[in-house]
């Protein structure tokens, strides 16, 4: 194992992450610390970096090396960003802080930069093509990626901060103000030749002034579901938002519930440049990115087989819960094979089958009893990369149905799920116990037949009575939901 701490060095704050590193393969993220410093702050007339600033930044990073000292971090990888790229004296300041600091420090360029955000996203979005924004306090790093290959890449010195003090979106917006960002963003675009190649296409978005616009939207709507990743806004959502943030002022935006006040007087500004993007491209989705920069270094550093990014996040997943890697493989594949054979064959319902059988037993990590219950919670609080937030949610309620059938929707959920959705989540969930049941009966299993009538199971010997009165239980079920019962016979 290999214990890696990345500090990212941006406009807006310093981060530490520290992941385990495993077979080069999987990984796990053991800590993140985020503390705000807007370097902006602390550059005088000359672009130079004061010596307040440095010490502050000094201040910081001494912190967080003490931290993976503690943590037992074998390797500290620190990369700076487009503040420091713009400082005159980024070369001064860089070889103080690796003298005084005894850590390698790497100014890393905005086409880096982009890269890695681009690796963030391949990695955990199952999408071909897209074009990615990555909105920082100082830059924005914007990508086209057609058939999974990064195509273009491009660093602007558009970020939220750098947005908001160029025209003043920190007070209230006027009409004027408003007209000269769009025109000049607009000009910025057209500048960029192969940004008409992104027509129509899905925008996914990064950074944390990003995931503000959605936590404010799902608080606006009473979402209080915690998952964020691949969480989708339309253009009507983000209209929606721009018009409530746009004649507020600074003070009204910080009352605003799930909106910090480091964010406040940005927010408005990134929300702007998403907004002329959709319209110069005209895109109607915004997918949600939680990973970053630091998510991609890990990932530049993995030898990731090639597989889909479902698989490889459940593969990581039992990695991190000390589950075998191909643990439930069979289940997995006889699920998916009798759900084939009952016409539910859609993408959706695949990927909620193979996540429902392959996790359906992390729970146990907290304890062997109410394991059902244990898994549930989990899968509240843990991103399954490569399903979107209603299918993980799906998920759960997927695996929870499994010991619970009359369960109900939880309150909080209902408003993202609905009647028909639900119960697509029985039904799948008797898929898996069915198949459940034979896969521990394979010396006794012989064969399934699904036909319009009913669902044939051939023995090659008597069962033991346990399981027969469970398989007659599911018949019923069987009959309620799929208008066809369990025929069990004995060959």
């Amino acid at each position: 194992m290999k214990k890696l701490g990345i500090m990212d060095i941006g406009s807006n704050s310093i981060k530490l992450l520290i992941a385990n590193l495993y077979s080069e393969r999987y990984f796990d993220i053991t800590y993140e610390k985020k503390i705000q410093f807007r370097m902006g702050q602390f550059i005088d007339s000359k672009k130079d970096l004061t010596t307040e600033g440095f010490y502050k930044l000094r201040d910081i990073l001494s912190y967080f090396k003490h931290i993976c000292e503690v943590e037992e971090v074998t390797d500290i990888k620190a990369i700076a960003t487009e503040t420091m790229r713009r400082l005159k004296n980024s070369e001064n300041i860089i070889h103080q802080l690796q003298h005084q600091l005894h850590i390698t420090i790497e100014l890393i360029p905005g086409e880096l930069e982009a890269y890695y955000g681009y690796l963030a996203t391949h990695h955990t979005i199952d999408l071909s093509d897209y074009l990615q924004i990555d909105i920082g306090g100082s830059s924005m790093e914007i990508v086209l990626v057609k058939q999974k290959q990064l195509i273009h890449a491009i660093s602007l010195p558009l970020g939220a901060i750098i947005t908001t003090k160029n025209f003043e979106l920190d007070s209230s917006l006027t009409k004027d103000k408003e007209k000269l960002f769009n025109a000049h963003m607009k000009q910025t675009f057209e500048e960029i030749s192969w940004l008409k190649d992104a027509i129509h296409l899905p925008v996914i978005g990064i950074g944390g002034t990003i995931r503000t616009i959605s936590k404010l939207y799902r608080n606006r709507i009473g979402d209080s579901l915690k998952l964020q990743h691949q969480y989708r806004l339309s253009d009507t959502n983000l209209e929606e938002m721009y018009q409530l943030l746009a004649p507020l002022t600074l003070k009204d935006r910080q009352e605003l519930k799930g909106l910090s006040k480091d964010r406040a007087d940005i927010v408005l500004g990134c929300l702007m440049t998403i907004r002329s993007l959709f319209n110069y491209i005209d895109s109607k989705s915004l997918i949600i990115n939680r990973y970053g920069i630091r998510q991609g270094v890990i990932f530049n550093q993995l030898n990731i087989p090639p597989q889909s990014v479902l698989d490889y996040s459940l593969s990581n997943l039992l990695y991190h819960y000390r589950l075998p890697i191909h643990h439930n493989d069979r289940l997995k594949q006889s699920s998916i094979t009798l759900a084939n054979q009952l016409q539910i064959n859609d993408l959706s319902s695949t990927n909620i089958l193979k996540a429902s059988s392959k996790l359906s037993d992390i729970g146990q990590i907290i304890s062997y009893q109410n394991n059902a219950k244990h898994t549930f919670y989990l899968l509240m609080n843990i991103s399954i990369n490569g399903l979107n937030v209603k299918e993980q949610l799906m998920t759960a309620y997927t695996i929870r149905a499994g010991e619970k059938y009359n369960l109900k929707i939880e309150p909080e959920h209902q408003m993202l799920l609905s009647t028909e959705e639900f119960e697509h989540c029985k039904k799948l969930s008797l898929i898996v116990q069915l198949c459940s049941y034979l896969n521990a009966l394979k010396s006794e299993f012989n064969s399934i037949d699904v036909s319009e009538e009913t669902i044939s199971i051939k023995f090659s010997k008597t069962i033991p009575s346990p399981y027969l009165i469970r398989l007659n239980q599911l018949s019923t079920l069987y009959l309620e939901q799929f208008n066809r019962p369990l025929k069990l016979i004995i060959i």
